[in-house]
């Protein structure tokens, strides 16, 4: 946004401690180092805790307010007392009420016509997830605002492995309504936090006893770095500031603490993975109804086309298009696990043990453009032999192309052996189907048998950045090869015809 009608674009940013920032950009382009949000009385403008502000013109006055939404705290609007190329902000934010006088809640609030009725309505995330609108009563300079209606539904917490992925938008959620696919309704992009889980392996004796030797000195560091920070805090918003001396405990102390820490990380079995995702909704007219009909159905999650059981695990076959003619698709093969076994990923020579292998049946008019790949973590026996596990799941992939319609069905087979740490069952093979090849009626378009809705009606996609300094919009983007936070090797051949994003972000509390 253009925050001070330079003609140039700004950054707002809201933060956790309830600060709001400005980017401000520079005359060559770069942005300068953010700085606190001042109200008319010199005091940083602070409202709640984890806020997000939104900048629009509230009472029709020609320069732009702010409308912050809060994790906890409500939803208020900072009315601007300056212009719009200098503003000034009120000392007082003014808390948002619906026409009842109910207390708005959000933990962001985002302005739009979802109604279609050329009045602005509000959006708003929530904290524990889920999106509401109010409809606006009133007037744009002089708006009133509806109960509110539920849009996505809040979802219970649900403690998910990190190899189950997401079912949903978690909590915190962030709303901003666009007209995504240009077809006239207005959609939605929701972003949310999510954390899943993965459980490794029991703590060998000897790690049992290296972590239980290690665990006075790493609580004693810890309780003196705590102390420091609680010293640290006691002088923020003073005059003056943190004494430099005060700081410099608090980084002694921290030294300390972190190689202990890590040390102490390691021993942990129940490890957490913090996620983002956005989520979009496209928006669909039911029946009978216009282009102003609300979303009506909750997040349409993909659901396995086929599956079978065996013992402790549980096959999956998955597909999904990669390209809008439905004719490349993913195939996509998850072998879940229950606790307390494993299958193989690689096993010793002439050891015996069946190392776990994918493989396809196909029929004419079906080709693979890339074999199976391997999307899961392999873990080292614990026993220290040669060869690796995998726990919890077992995920592969592949692609194909549609050439033809078929009369035999696509099948998918998958090899493994299963064992705990008294006994091996006989090795496996499940078989699991695609279906056949189809042309749609009056279409060219091919597509699985099986697979109903190749694209469901909402579905969660990488977002991609537009504006970018780097890249231009409709440049080809280059070729990759990383490894993300689990281990797993990815290419850019993974996401061919979809967008995604490519996200580098520092672990916390670590240098750089």
């Amino acid at each position: 946004m253009d925050y001070d009608a330079d003609g140039d674009l700004d950054v707002l940013s809201g933060s956790y401690t309830g600060e709001i920032y400005l980017f401000e950009r520079g005359e060559t382009g770069e942005y300068l180092t953010g700085r606190y949000l001042m109200n008319a009385e010199g005091v940083p403008l602070e409202t709640g805790t984890s806020v997000t502000p939104e900048a629009i013109d509230m009472d029709a006055d020609g320069d732009l307010d702010l409308v912050i939404g809060t994790r906890s705290s409500g939803v208020f609007v900072v009315v601007n007392e300056g212009s719009r190329a200098a503003p000034v902000w009120a000392p007082e934010p003014t808390r948002l009420l619906t026409a009842k006088g109910e207390r708005i809640e959000g933990s962001n609030a985002h302005h739009a016509d979802w109604d279609g009725d050329g009045l602005r309505d509000l959006i708003v995330g929530s904290e524990s997830g889920g999106v509401r609108w109010h409809r606006n009563l009133g007037a744009n300079n002089a708006p009133s605002y509806g109960v509110a209606a539920t849009l996505v539904e809040t979802r219970s917490y649900e403690e998910r492995k990190e190899s189950e992925g997401p079912t949903g938008p978690g909590s915190r959620t962030k709303v901003h309504a666009t007209d995504w696919n240009g077809d006239g309704r207005m959609d939605l992009l929701v972003g949310d936090v999510q954390w899943l889980y993965e459980t490794l392996p029991p703590l060998t004796e000897a790690e049992a006893a290296r972590k239980k030797a290690l665990q006075p000195a790493h609580d004693a560091a810890r309780d003196a770095y705590w102390a420091e920070i609680e010293v640290r805090n006691s002088y923020v918003g003073k005059p003056g500031g943190i004494p430099e001396e005060v700081l410099a405990r608090c980084a002694a102390a921290r030294e300390k603490l972190d190689p202990l820490a890590a040390q102490m990380h390691a021993f942990e079995r129940k490890k957490s993975h913090i996620h983002g995702w956005v989520w979009l909704y496209l928006r669909e007219a039911p029946a009978g109804q216009g282009a102003a009909a609300q979303v009506e159905a909750p997040v349409s999650v993909r659901r396995p086309v086929d599956q079978e059981e065996f013992g402790p695990t549980k096959l999956e076959l998955f597909a999904s298009p990669l390209q809008q003619d439905d004719s490349v698709i993913r195939v996509r093969a998850r072998l879940s696990i229950e606790e307390g076994w494993h299958t193989y990923k690689t096993v010793p020579a002439a050891s015996g043990y069946v190392p776990m292998q994918p493989s396809l049946d196909l029929p004419v008019g079906v080709e693979v453009i890339r074999d199976w790949q391997c999307a899961s973590r392999g873990f080292p026996a614990p026993s220290g032999e040669a060869g690796t596990w995998f726990l919890d799941q077992a995920e592969f992939t592949c692609e194909l192309r549609l050439l033809d319609e078929t009369d035999e069905e696509v099948g998918v087979q998958l090899e493994f052996q299963v064992c705990d740490h008294k006994l091996c069952l006989p090795p496996r093979t499940l078989r699991l189907s695609l279906g056949n090849v189809i042309r749609e009626p009056d279409s060219s378009r091919l597509r699985l048998a099986k697979v109903d809705a190749m694209l469901p009606r909402f579905v969660k996609r990488w977002i991609p950045s537009k504006g970018s300094s780097i890249m231009q919009p409709g440049m080809a983007a280059p070729e990759f090869s990383l490894t993300d936070d689990q281990g797993v090797r990815r290419t850019s051949s993974d996401f061919a015809g979809q967008r995604y994003i490519l996200w580098f972000y520092p672990k916390a509390s670590t240098p750089g």
